[in-house]
């Protein structure tokens, strides 16, 4: 069995909140988690010395398309980096493409799998890109849909927001557990101890309370604002935006409304949304 724990979500869907919520509740400080620490308490699939240790040579003279048949070895590599089970951050579909499989199953234990309502998540994704809506919901739509890592070539295939949830949650090499964004937002404490449970690990109340309020969108706002934040995009002022639900309704045309819902409706009635 392999010992990679994914943390995975289509991008802005709660990904780092889940991260400073575990880092919180496990390492058990009596003060917050700093969100800088977080690419040491779980690590990247598209972190660039992986893929130089599994090329043998810089990530800068990789082409996009090489990293991507790299990928099984590197996810090798990043399991044996720590001698224990340990989380991994993916925005990666779960998926075969161009013939390579883009999470490799043979290292991997479990997966968290975050998703949130497209309606909601596109405002946030618009931001995150540095784009309009309209151009963010052109993406959410696009099964090319891709990122590059800044100043490396390590290529992750995101794809349209449903291809994203479907790859991940009609794939039966592990166990996954999905969690909803807005669930986590009304009721945190049911949600996070879904996640302890299913990571068998022991519930202790005061603790898990503490971790939440620790992880709280105005904790990791405030830590932001004071410190900055290493994964902010350069062109974004900043990460955290405003970590709520039906923002939506204020936010979209009628038109932005019903391209969403043409494009991801199916998927969108199977999660409730």
């Amino acid at each position: 069995m392999g010992k990679i724990i994914w943390i995975a979500s289509f991008p802005k869907s709660g990904n780092t909140w889940m991260r400073a919520f575990l880092a919180n509740y496990i390492m058990d400080r009596t003060e917050p988690f700093p969100i800088d620490e977080l690419r040491a308490f779980t690590l990247s699939d598209t972190r660039p010395r992986f893929f130089q240790e599994a090329a043998g040579r810089p990530v800068q003279q990789l082409t996009p398309e090489e990293t991507v048949k790299l990928r099984g070895k590197t996810q090798e590599l990043i399991a044996d980096s720590k001698p224990h089970d340990h989380f991994v951050k993916t925005h990666s579909q779960n998926t075969i493409w161009t013939g390579n499989l883009l999470i490799n199953p043979d290292v991997s234990k479990a997966a968290i799998y975050l998703v949130r309502n497209p309606l909601d998540l596109v405002s946030s994704y618009a931001a995150h890109l540095g784009t309009s809506i309209n151009e963010a919901i052109d993406r959410m739509a696009n099964d090319g849909n891709a990122s590059l890592e800044l100043n490396y070539n390590v290529f992750t295939l995101i794809g349209s927001w449903e291809q994203h949830v479907t790859s991940w949650l009609n794939n039966d090499n592990f166990p996954k557990l999905l969690i909803k964004y807005e669930n986590l937002l009304n009721d945190p404490n049911t949600e996070f101890s879904k996640v302890l449970n299913a990571l068998g690990l022991a519930i202790e109340e005061k603790r898990l309370s503490r971790a939440i309020k620790f992880s709280s969108f105005k904790e990791l706002s405030h830590q932001e604002e004071a410190n900055g934040f290493g994964e902010r995009p350069p062109h974004a002022d900043r990460f955290f935006r405003k970590g709520v639900s039906e923002s939506w309704r204020n936010l979209l045309s009628p038109n932005q409304v019903e391209r969403i819902k043409t494009k991801h409706g199916q998927v969108m009635k199977q999660l409730g949304y």
